[in-house]
């Protein structure tokens, strides 16, 4: 059976939240927006029918699918179709990337799986899970750092902050706010793929009326110095923070805008997702200090055969 790809588009990118739903997924590139965001980085196209969706990213100048979304007892069909594609009418070994815990003990079911493929834990890749009433309340020891950096900001900042709800109609100033963030920040980038992160944002501001989102920000001054971007899947309760972004000359902004974005925009999320860390030691360090209730595991996993070079993720 042939596997003819198209191109990801805007439009085509919402067609993840059908197949999304077909079982409970919480890594953050189930969520369309992840998928607008790097497009451009990953070249992505995409194959689907009545039974999976999967998108398909390009590696080394090599096309290579990430996990497909289907239903549970469909893992092993969807992935031998996947797999018979890629050996007799691709000739070429199956490397498929981004592939959760659930999906893979399914695949290791399959006789001699183990044998054929190698698997990949690409920390990098891990995002990070988070108790939503924790990071609204910031209550316990565990978070009396963050607590006494929000009552600063509180403090320093009282009658002079607001908490706002954005839509679309903010975009332009919220655009404007980003590039400023961005010149002014030093970052890593491990794996080259920050400045592409910063194309795919300013796609979704280009295209925000498409896309279902919630935003909001934090006016000081009735100056915009933060901004959030998220989205909630209702089916496993979970937000997903996407963007989160602060003047980091104001101590406890950050702090600040993180709880009160989930207080007004997911206050029935039971968990949170705020993605990986991209190798970042900065970020890493950050995100850990937020106390993850658990890393969502991502693996890559690669076909082993003899004289064919397999590609390695970039």
């Amino acid at each position: 059976m042939g596997i003819e790809l198209k191109k990801l588009t805007i439009m085509d990118s919402l067609y993840l939240e059908k197949y999304n739903n077909l079982r409970p997924i919480y890594i953050s590139e189930r969520q369309s927006i992840n998928a607008i965001i790097w497009e451009e980085f990953y070249d992505t196209h995409y194959y689907c029918n009545d039974m999976y969706m999967m998108c398909v990213i390009k590696s080394r100048n090599r096309n290579c699918p990430m996990m497909p979304m289907c239903k549970i007892e469909d893992i092993k069909d969807v992935f031998m179709e996947i797999k018979s594609h890629w050996n007799q009418n691709l000739h070429e070994p199956l490397n498929m990337y981004l592939v959760d815990g659930v999906f893979l003990e399914i695949l290791k079911t399959i006789p001699g799986f183990m044998d054929e493929f190698d698997i990949i834990d690409d920390r990098d890749s891990y995002d990070y899970m988070y108790d939503a009433e924790k990071l609204r309340t910031l209550s316990g020891k565990a978070y009396h750092k963050k607590k006494n950096h929000l009552n600063s900001f509180l403090k320093n900042y009282a009658g002079r902050y607001e908490y706002r709800s954005l839509s679309c109609a903010d975009i332009e100033e919220i655009e404007a706010f980003h590039d400023t963030w961005l010149d002014n920040r030093d970052y890593e980038d491990k794996h080259g793929s920050m400045r592409m992160e910063e194309n795919g944002i300013h796609r979704l501001f280009r295209n925000c009326g498409l896309i279902d989102c919630e935003l909001g920000g934090v006016y000081i001054d009735n100056k915009l110095e933060a901004y959030s971007i998220g989205s909630y899947a209702p089916d496993i309760e979970c937000a997903f923070i996407h963007i989160e972004k602060a003047n980091i000359n104001i101590p406890g902004l950050y702090n600040f805008i993180n709880q009160q974005f989930l207080i007004h925009a997911f206050p029935e999320a039971k968990i949170v997702n705020r993605e990986d860390d991209l190798g970042q030691e900065g970020l890493r360090k950050s995100k850990l200090s937020y106390q993850p209730i658990r890393l969502e595991t991502k693996y890559h996993i690669y076909q082993k055969i003899t004289g064919v070079k397999t590609a390695i993720p970039e």
